[in-house]
């Protein structure tokens, strides 16, 4: 095979000065006009832990969606989101469904947990050592517990769940993160952990660990999985609301028998098609989010995995959504830039002690856009609302 030279881009990974002035003078010469992207205000400091060779940002159109009202047993409050998107027609879609919510009362919301997880795998020479090292894990969870808490302020190590197949095994290490997603956080105390593991049991029981590997997939790190939709990753939050046939017609502009049975005749095909999850755009809502307030961006994809419910009632329809898998933070990542700071500030969702407050917010206005895009459907609006309010066509 012919050698191939590869010559890396000038200030490839450095974030100073020198080597940022190298990288632009390259880029400048890929391209005739750059303005857009290197009229940045984010200064090297802003943006020095989340991102290398960097040129610059692209900018996404910002809107705010609201008012939506929240209502818990105490108190009712109007809630605003920013939502990052290029989509015409999507946020007017998320305002009509909210207003809707809104005028029924509001909706409500129930944070059922948050856990993180990071999963190693251990090889051995045959099954019998595999069985010891699955034994030996469960009676001594406490040490590792123990060795995991020192290694982070804020996550807590809560159970190792074991998969025994032949001569591997599978751990599942689950923690809780403060408010924090935890994805760094979890992978720093694991492979700690895993480190102390391999050592005592090695010493204690004379058995030979042949390999072992920090994640083995059974996380299911930024991948969709009936196991997370059964078990949780991240944040599993429930959001509901009642609406009255009256808003139906009014502001949805259809009536609830339509509605719930367009819902009940998309579920068939949808298990026969294997879909994991049920619901309608919950993406949308979850992707506009994160690209406001600074979220991992690779995790919408295991974030979106909501199950919507609808009943039929005397008085209209009653709906809930469940979102189990929702990988967000108030802390860490992408939070700390100007930006995202702002759109979570006025959010009130910013810093520690607001991630479950957020996970409300983003599953009341997830529930909204669910609304109002069945509503348009039932109704024969989608496409008319798209025509109109998306009308950015190509040119060619």
């Amino acid at each position: 095979m012919e050698k191939v030279q590869y010559t890396s881009v000038p200030g490839h990974g450095l974030m100073n000065e020198t080597a940022h002035e190298l990288r632009m003078k390259f880029f400048k010469s890929l391209t005739n006009n750059s303005e857009y992207i290197t009229s940045s205000k984010l200064s090297l400091e802003d943006v020095q832990h989340n991102i290398e060779s960097f040129i610059g940002a692209i900018e996404i159109p910002l809107a705010l969606a609201g008012p939506l009202l929240y209502k818990s047993d105490s108190e009712t409050e109007w809630l605003y989101s920013g939502i990052g998107t290029s989509e015409g027609a999507l946020v007017a879609s998320i305002n009509r469904g909210a207003k809707a919510i809104s005028q029924c009362g509001g909706f409500s919301a129930h944070f059922v947990h948050q856990k993180m997880l990071r999963a190693p795998i251990f090889s051995f020479k045959n099954m019998e050592s595999a069985i010891k090292f699955e034994k030996w894990i469960k009676a001594n969870f406490g040490l590792i517990k123990e060795c995991a808490a020192t290694y982070s302020k804020h996550g807590e190590l809560i159970e190792i769940k074991t998969h025994l197949s032949g001569k591997l095994v599978h751990l599942r290490f689950i923690y809780t993160t403060s408010d924090a997603s935890g994805q760094n956080m979890v992978t720093h105390c694991t492979w700690h952990s895993c480190l102390l593991i391999a050592e005592r049991f090695q010493k204690e029981l004379k058995t030979e660990i042949e390999h072992f590997y920090l994640d083995g997939s059974g996380s299911n790190d930024k991948k969709v999985s009936f196991y997370s939709l059964q078990n949780g990753r991240g944040v599993h939050v429930i959001s509901e609301c009642f609406l009255s046939h009256d808003i139906i017609k009014k502001t949805l502009r259809t009536n609830a028998e339509e509605m719930f049975r367009l819902y009940c005749y998309s579920r068939g095909i949808a298990r026969l098609d294997g879909t994991i999850g049920a619901n309608l755009n919950v993406a949308n809502v979850v992707a506009g989010i994160f690209a406001a307030t600074g979220q991992d961006l690779a995790s919408i994809h295991e974030s979106s995995l909501g199950v919507l419910e609808i009943d039929r009632i005397d008085d209209g329809l009653y709906l809930s959504l469940s979102i189990p898998t929702l990988v967000i933070g108030t802390v860490g990542g992408g939070t700390h830039l100007p930006g995202p700071r702002k759109v979570l500030g006025f959010m009130n969702c910013l810093g520690e002690g607001k991630l479950q407050r957020f996970a409300k917010l983003i599953a009341g206005f997830a529930l909204s856009l669910e609304i109002s895009t069945l509503a348009a459907m039932a109704s024969g609006q989608f496409a008319r609302a798209h025509q109109k309010l998306g009308k950015n066509k190509p040119v060619c």
